[in-house]
């Protein structure tokens, strides 16, 4: 078939999905098409298991996928972890001196795909609205759990100023996922180490890889992959590492790359 050999990775938030949170359905006709044609297709994205299966469930995917910006790679067919790295302990005192001095900074820690709440601000209420299914206040018990992924959360303003502050306190892989967002997870990790570790476990050259993203924590996805697509509305540095430049999430991007990819293989 067309497209034997081939993996689509695309991120989710502002990639795959609108700006209302939906795949359009001229998305999902192209990702069944594609499947049906040989190919494998997946996401990755900084969502934890349950939050990326809120809109997973609602299309298909053939492939593990690369969650926690690639901390872990979960099979949802089979319900199985394949791979995850936790953040060294010694790093998360960084959120001990960081709650301490600035409380009004929001966050959250990921173990075991329940979400633990360090310190509320008005952007860790999505879960609740979401309905995140296991949801915990954080006590000193936290810290000898194995953590997954640190979020330090706040608006765009306030983050920009003190993710520079936080990494006085751990200079460790981290890497911005959205205006309010700041994902920490254990070093090594990434979603372009993700998408290496997914090639081994199903035998895909990386050449024949292709990764879509919108932000920074895109970045090493899409200059590992063996092309790759930055979407209209991305960011100027991921729209530089990628090698060309889809439409925006709102204009069926996803369908649009595949069309590409046809055109490559015929």
């Amino acid at each position: 078939m067309k497209f034997d050999g081939y993996l689509i990775v695309t991120d989710m938030d502002n990639t795959l999905l609108s700006s209302k949170h939906k795949v359009s359905e001229e998305n999902k006709a192209a990702i069944e098409y594609f499947m049906e044609n040989g190919g494998l297709f997946t996401v990755a994205t900084g969502r934890a298991v349950p939050a990326a299966y809120e809109h997973i469930k609602t299309f298909s995917i053939n492939a593990p996928a690369i969650l926690h910006n690639g901390a872990k790679l979960y099979d949802y067919e089979t319900a199985t972890v394949l791979y995850e790295e936790f953040l060294a302990d010694e790093r998360k005192n960084a959120v001990k001196i960081m709650h301490e001095k600035y409380p009004f900074l929001g966050f959250e820690v990921y173990s075991n795909e329940a979400a633990y709440i360090i310190s509320e601000c008005q952007y860790t209420q999505r879960l609740r609205r979401r309905n995140y299914p296991e949801i915990y206040p954080a006590d000193e018990s936290l810290y000898q759990k194995p953590w997954t992924k640190l979020l330090m959360i706040a608006n765009k303003k306030v983050l920009n100023k003190y993710i520079p502050i936080y990494r006085q306190y751990d200079s460790g892989y981290a890497v911005r996922s959205g205006d309010h967002f700041f994902d920490i997870v254990a070093d090594g990790v990434s979603k372009g180490m993700g998408l290496i570790k997914l090639c081994g476990l199903l035998g895909i050259d990386i050449k024949n890889t292709i990764a879509v993203g919108d932000n920074m924590n895109d970045i090493s996805l899409l200059e590992t992959a063996g092309t790759s697509y930055a979407v209209e509305n991305a960011t100027a540095d991921a729209k530089a590492a990628a090698d060309f430049i889809a439409p925006s999430n709102n204009e069926n991007a996803i369908a649009y790359v595949i069309k590409e990819i046809e055109k490559r293989v015929e």
